[in-house]
């Protein structure tokens, strides 16, 4: 029997604001809002008609931005694999280690989160155990898959260039791999007993979709399959590619590829990997070459060193910049689990277990946070501790996070995926030294410090990180201030969800004089993903149009007699209004421009 099997590898990494829970305006994705909904559009939601027909994985930081932001294409691909379950008897869909940390690179705990977060998001997803596990960039070692084979992943993907030997029988001599492509899966046996399937793909085939121009006509690319199929008298044949290869990087990708699956329906047999796994086939072992990846020739230097590959920039650009930008992560992650292990300790009856589960927090909501802290606390917690819980454990999620492939992968640390590793380890110190009282932010700065830029303007880690970083944190004031004045211009305060903020006003009041107009009012601010409240007294004056002054502190005690003291001094004038405010605030206000934008 001939099979036909083509991968898509479908992945972006997570881009929200750590802060706000959303992702801010990419002007570079015009028109769209930013990549994800472009890319959603040019391929996802395209590619929908294939994924019952086609082996695929989805990352689950853009499974659970589709889950938000377009629950049709979410659905479909969920559908997709249980289609293709009724069909083949398996599904479609593998699970992928969870935000596509180089796992090589990984200390063992961290490669241990990555794979079991990866396996239980998918199972919450599709309902299911997976069977294959996609390598974030197929970055291998055994003891990766040493972990995955001991939580029930009978399978991955891997290149040719990443099988060192193979054998075809048990007590045989081993051999190099050779360059033709082998149509059935290797049997890699593994140091604690187990073993996993390799699946090594087509490499001239992926090379041909990936960077040529087999995507443009439907009969170039059947020619190519068929040609392919030819060379094999049985067995698999299979590729694989960026899943976004379909539609976003080659625009007629996903037609192109619907058209093909059409007509190979009639002609061969399109399964996935696990259904091969379900027919008979010689056992042929192999051993892999570890610490190698499909997106580097230097193994896996091009996450922590200058080694000559890079995506983007100029010529004489280097990207020298990558080792001090992984040693400044490192030095933060240690701290980081020092903070989780000792202050955790207090709290939960085992803090790494207890982040293991926070997974489900992750694809559930904070809905699900309150059964996970009566699980695993180590005594009965009060609010204030509930809400200490929470913070580590989403400084322990910033923590896996700093370690974003992305970051390291193109050509200079000012590139929005390095920044986006920075913000998620910014608001990892944040949290840290709200729980903890430790201070980080120094230390992790003077080594951003060392990562130079190939940009003139951009200086270095520390100067991008002072442009980029510190602009975009919000805190609970912050996002209740965008919140007063966003209701103030559109003449109406309700209880609504903005960000991962939910905001109930109370006690508003307005008062007008000729061209001005004083706002008072309380807000109970709840900050959704650590169930932290806030209540917020705030005095909003408006001189004129477009000219806003707006103040807003905790409440710690009376609030009426202050918004009584600040109409009278109203009704005296506009310059005792502001000095009553600021007695009463603060010298610190917000105006128009604090609106946040996204």
């Amino acid at each position: 029997m001939k099979a036909f099997v083509v991968h898509g590898h479908f992945y972006q990494p997570p881009r929200e604001n750590p802060w706000l829970g959303e992702v801010e305006i990419h002007k570079d994705a015009a028109p769209y809002h930013d990549w994800n909904q472009r890319i959603t559009h040019e391929c996802y939601e395209r590619n929908i008609p294939n994924y019952p027909f086609m082996s695929y994985n989805f990352g689950p930081t853009i499974l659970s931005w589709l889950a938000r932001n377009a629950p049709h294409v979410y659905k479909e691909i969920l559908k997709a694999d249980r289609r293709s379950r009724e069909a083949l008897g398996h599904g479609n869909a593998i699970a992928q280690a969870y935000n596509h940390v180089i796992l090589p690179l990984a200390r063992e705990r961290d490669k241990e989160i990555q794979v079991e977060w990866g396996i239980r998001d998918f199972k919450l997803r599709f309902n299911r155990d997976p069977d294959g596990m996609w390598l974030p960039e197929m970055a291998v070692d055994m003891k990766t898959l040493e972990l995955m084979a001991t939580r029930g992943i009978r399978f991955t993907i891997l290149a040719p260039h990443q099988i060192a030997l193979w054998k075809k029988k048990e007590g045989g001599l081993w051999a190099p791999y050779p360059e033709k492509f082998y149509p059935f899966p290797l049997y890699q046996k593994l140091p604690g007993g187990r073993g996993i399937w390799v699946f090594v793909f087509n490499r001239e085939m992926g090379e041909a979709v990936s960077f040529g121009d087999v995507l443009e006509n439907p009969g170039t690319f059947l020619k190519l399959i068929a040609s392919h199929l030819e060379e094999i008298e049985d067995g698999l044949l299979h590729f694989a590619t960026d899943g976004e290869t379909f539609g976003h990087h080659k625009a007629k990708g996903a037609e192109t590829l619907n058209r093909v699956l059409e007509t190979l329906k009639e002609k061969v047999h399109l399964c996935n990997y696990s259904a091969f796994l379900e027919q008979d086939f010689p056992t042929v072992f192999a051993q892999i070459k570890e610490c190698t990846s499909w997106s580097c020739s230097h193994g896996v230097e091009r996450w922590r060193s200058d080694c000559g590959c890079a995506t983007g920039g100029k010529p004489e650009w280097n990207q020298k910049w990558r080792s001090p930008f992984r040693e400044a992560m490192d030095w933060l992650k240690d701290r980081l689990d020092t903070v989780f292990e000792e202050e955790g300790g207090r709290l939960f009856k085992d803090p790494w277990e207890a982040l293991m589960d926070y997974v489900e927090v992750m694809v559930k909501g904070p809905k699900a946070l309150h059964s996970l802290l009566n699980k695993h606390q180590s005594k009965r917690l009060h609010q204030e501790e509930r809400i200490k819980a929470t913070k580590l454990l989403e400084m322990a999620r910033m923590g896996q996070y700093i370690f974003t492939s992305c970051g390291w992968f193109f050509a200079d640390i000012s590139g929005v995926e390095s920044v986006q590793n920075m913000r998620f380890a910014s608001r990892a110190i944040e949290l840290a030294q709200e729980v903890a009282g430790v201070y980080l932010e120094g230390g992790y700065l003077d080594r951003l410090y060392k990562a130079k830029s190939n940009v003139p303007e951009e200086k270095n880690g520390l100067e991008i990180y002072k442009r980029h970083v510190i602009p975009s944190r919000y805190s609970n004031r912050d996002v209740t201030a965008h919140y007063v004045i966003s209701s103030f211009l559109r003449g109406k305060f309700r209880e609504e969800g903005i960000f991962s903020h939910r905001f109930i006003p109370a006690n508003v009041r307005r008062r007008e004089k000729e061209t001005t107009c004083l706002c008072t009012g309380i807000v109970k601010t709840l900050n959704l993903p650590l169930q932290e409240e806030v209540t917020f007294l705030f005095s909003l004056l408006k001189y004129h149009k477009g000219d806003i002054h707006c103040c807003i502190v905790p409440i710690r005690g009376e609030s009426v007699g202050i918004i009584e003291n600040l109409e009278a001094a109203y009704e005296r004038g506009i310059t005792h209004l502001v000095r009553k405010m600021d007695r009463a605030f603060g010298s610190d206000f917000y105006s128009l421009d604090s609106v946040i934008t996204l």
